[in-house]
């Protein structure tokens, strides 16, 4: 087993022990499994995947939206440091869809490159929480 922890600035979201964890990286997905390599990574904004037992299908996975952080992960425990954290049972799928339609009228409407790069992070975020919620919807 290895440990998961994800800490946000409200402060601890998750610690448990769990068999995989899987994170969105700046390279991609990657899978964390015990006595994985040491590594200190860019998390990406994207979902957080945690298998608790080798034997969980994948609709008993916990599942997270972060809009990035930091990842150090050594043989005994992964640590995700995100500045936002969402579990799957936080998220309202309908108000996340009218977020991301502000979004985009916001990218529409950007007289700059830091306003339409604010705005693109937005989308990119509403559209994970999206996705994380139609998950949840799924797998009920």
């Amino acid at each position: 087993m290895i440990t998961f922890e994800l800490v946000t600035l409200d402060g601890v979201k998750h610690s448990e022990e769990c068999y995989e964890v899987m994170l969105p990286t700046e390279q991609g997905q990657i899978s964390v499994f015990p006595h994985h390599a040491p590594l200190v990574s860019v998390a990406a904004p994207g979902v957080v995947k945690v298998r608790k037992r080798a034997t969980d299908p994948d609709d008993k996975l916990e599942t997270y939206v972060i809009n990035g952080g930091v990842i150090e992960i050594n043989d005994k425990r992964v640590r995700l440091l995100a500045d936002e954290a969402e579990h799957a049972e936080e998220i309202d799928a309908t108000h996340a869809a009218a977020a991301l339609q502000r979004a985009r009228k916001m990218l529409a409407e950007a007289d700059s490159q830091v306003h339409m790069a604010e705005a693109q992070a937005l989308i990119e975020r509403q559209i994970a929480r999206i996705k994380v919620a139609e998950l949840k919807r799924r797998h009920r």
